[in-house]
């Protein structure tokens, strides 16, 4: 595996954006990209902390991914961008 196998953050998305972190617009926050397309900001979680907190905002996310190997950009990371599912806190709903 290449980029990031050592990073494994657990989450599923309820919306996988097509766009590419490194081509969304740097913003003067370290770690916040801006998607044109939607007009919203889209934050970089290195841990399952950061997903959870961003969820919890609504904001949407990009989290590191591992590729195999071959397939991975030497010159650039692989990250899947979207909005996370909420949490599932074992309740049912009425």
């Amino acid at each position: 595996m290449a980029w990031n196998e050592e990073t494994q953050i657990r989450c599923r998305f309820s919306f996988k954006c097509p766009r590419l972190w490194h081509r969304l617009q740097p913003t003067a926050e370290e770690g916040v990209r801006h998607c044109h397309e939607c007009d919203r900001d889209v934050y970089l979680a290195l841990s399952e902390a950061d997903v959870r907190r961003f969820s919890e905002q609504g904001r949407c996310i990009a989290v590191p991914v591992a590729q195999p190997d071959g397939e991975a950009q030497s010159d650039e990371p692989c990250y899947v961008v979207g909005r996370v599912m909420p949490a599932y806190d074992g309740e049912e709903e009425e």
